[in-house]
């Protein structure tokens, strides 16, 4: 159990930032016992923020950090990283609140 505790690693959200073509890059700082921080910089298209299906710029972060959580479950992250998230990354880590429909109802 011990080593469980030596191993983990810790997610701190340092902010975001829009780019030229209108996608937004989120930061996030990587810590762990013994080990130098590290920078994890997750983007999200511009494409993403629009639609029918878009996104909110509140829960753009959430996302963020959800699939940052689970690639750390699985992986130690040592090095600075750049993720750009899909499609699916959106659908699998977005919350989608009762009584609204994930998908447009089609006619």
């Amino acid at each position: 159990m011990k080593e469980i505790k030596e191993n983990k690693q810790n997610i701190r959200y340092i902010g975001f930032e829009s780019t030229e073509d209108g996608s937004r890059r989120f930061d996030f700082a990587i810590t762990g016992t013994g080990l130098e921080s590290t920078r994890v910089s997750l983007f999200i298209p511009a494409l993403m923020f629009s639609g029918a299906n878009r996104i909110t710029f509140q829960e753009s972060a959430k996302i963020c950090y959800e699939k940052l959580r689970v690639l750390l479950e699985n992986e130690r992250i040592l090095a600075n990283h750049r993720i750009r998230l899909t499609g699916d990354d959106i659908a699998q880590f977005r919350h989608v609140p009762r009584g609204r429909p994930r998908y447009p109802k089609v006619d």
